[in-house]
């Protein structure tokens, strides 16, 4: 997971009041995210792997990489 900083935005990533807008690290994407209209956090509408969330105080990324994994047992 890793952490929007406003005053250190990417060339993709865009944060304004309670929105912000993010680039899929997956497929590239770029999709907006609001702290009004998805309470619990947005996926990428393209692929749905990467998501995040919009607080008053930070924006949150979740990557595929930050999933758990899970291992079948044998």
């Amino acid at each position: 997971m890793r952490y929007l900083d406003k005053s250190a935005l990417g060339l993709h990533e865009d944060w304004y009041g309670n929105n912000a807008a993010i680039c899929c690290t997956s497929c590239g994407k770029v999709f907006l995210v609001s702290a009004v209209l998805h309470r619990k956090g947005r996926s990428c509408p393209a692929c749905g792997l990467c998501s995040a969330t919009v607080t008053k105080s930070q924006v949150a990324i979740t990557e595929p990489t930050d999933l758990p994994t899970t291992k079948a047992h044998p």
